[in-house]
């Protein structure tokens, strides 16, 4: 294979790894072939700390990678040399130590030899204050030292690790962002789905998922959601023709709310089907989803609610319930008498409350807890009544 096929498919493996994090040992053994090395790595250095948080090497023994990361790392003299250096630069060894000096550093003498390793060729992927990231090929004593045309294809091939590298970041940040919005979405008590205009669902939160396996109003079958009751169904229909149509001259608005009847008397489902809309730069995996849907259950609601005042207020289970009776317009009689307690008990528990809330009355009690608008799943069991 001559010089100019291997550079190509080196270049080719090391922007396949800037997409796929697995593909960077192919990346590395293809830049370790081109430079005649033993090995190479990928190393990234938390500058504050003082440690490396990923080591990645093809060419040398597993077990040397993790004696280096745990005893050899903070030792290494070509750190501290790499992180007084910018964005794009080469190094090698004797632009560091000489021989003289090689022979009497633990990192030469200890660390390397028992990998059968010496010399090195590196370049700076980023600097930053706070990391420094590298790739290097290593050569053996006997090897030597690297020659002009070894550190002129490192050049060469320097831009194009960076560029592979910044893409591998920006694709494991925008993958977080999407876990994190995952996660915020299952701690819900609503039902969240996102959906193509389609309707086919792209995600669905833990709470729409339990809601659904009970087949009770609605149920997920396949990619789609199917609406038990005929009324839901074509309300969901036609809510989602016209979210489809949003933006065209001749759209006309259309109520995007309805109720999904459940069996046996219990309240029924509120459903909410509302747009998304992404700006420029949005660059999540989920930027496919058009249309954000919420499943209200009211019984889950006001559970979710309960827990959150005796989380927040020290309230007892009791105590609690009040509070939730109270905020949703019921005055103290009605729910003595729902309860089968008597006033002056209801009174206590208010008294009780208002001494943990500090609310002087039931307005401002209402008002307090009215500013709890959005309800989350309890992170635990319920407190004690």
């Amino acid at each position: 294979m001559s010089d100019t096929d291997q550079f190509l498919q080196t270049i080719e493996a090391v922007y396949a790894s800037g997409l796929d994090h697995d593909c960077w040992p192919n990346a590395l053994g293809a830049m370790n072939g081109l430079l005649g090395g033993a090995g190479a790595t990928l190393e990234a250095f938390d500058m504050k700390a003082q440690r490396s948080t990923e080591f990645l090497s093809v060419g040398a023994p597993t077990a040397g990678e993790t004696q280096y990361v745990e005893q050899f790392a903070a030792l290494n003299p070509r750190a501290p040399y790499a992180a007084r250096q910018r964005s794009g630069t080469l190094l090698w060894d004797y632009q560091i130590l000489d021989e003289d000096e090689m022979a009497r550093n633990p990192f030469y003498t200890d660390f390397l030899p028992s990998l059968g390793l010496h010399y090195c060729l590196g370049a700076i992927l980023d600097r930053t204050p706070d990391k420094l990231v590298a790739v290097a090929v290593h050569r053996t004593h006997k090897q030597g030292h690297v020659d002009q045309r070894e550190i002129a294809l490192m050049r060469k091939l320097l831009p194009h690790f960076q560029r592979a590298y910044d893409t591998a970041t920006r694709l494991t940040m925008a993958n977080n962002r999407n876990g994190f919005l995952e996660n915020a979405f299952d701690w819900l008590t609503d039902g969240v789905a996102l959906m193509s205009t389609d309707g086919y669902v792209i995600y669905a939160n833990e709470t729409l998922r339990a809601l659904a396996q009970c087949r009770d109003g609605f149920r997920i079958a396949g990619r789609t959601i199917e609406f038990m009751e005929p009324l839901a169904r074509r309300r969901f229909d036609a809510a989602l023709g016209a979210l489809r149509r949003i933006g065209e001259p001749s759209s006309d608005a259309v109520a995007t709310d309805f109720a999904a009847v459940r069996d046996g008397g219990m309240p029924a489902y509120i459903v909410s089907l509302r747009p998304l809309v992404h700006g420029e730069n949005h660059r999540m995996q989920l930027v496919e989803a058009k249309i954000i849907m919420f499943v209200r259950d009211p019984l889950l609601r006001n559970a979710a609610t309960i827990q959150i005042l005796q989380d927040l207020f020290s309230l007892t289970k009791a105590e609690a319930h009040l509070a939730q009776a109270l905020c949703t317009g019921a005055t103290t009689g009605a729910y003595a008498a729902e309860r089968c307690v008597s006033l002056n008990t209801v009174y206590s528990h208010l008294k009780r409350i208002r001494e943990k809330t500090g609310c002087k009355s039931v307005p401002e009690l209402i008002l307090k807890f009215s500013e709890l608008k959005v309800p989350l799943r309890p992170a635990g069991p319920s407190g004690s009544a």
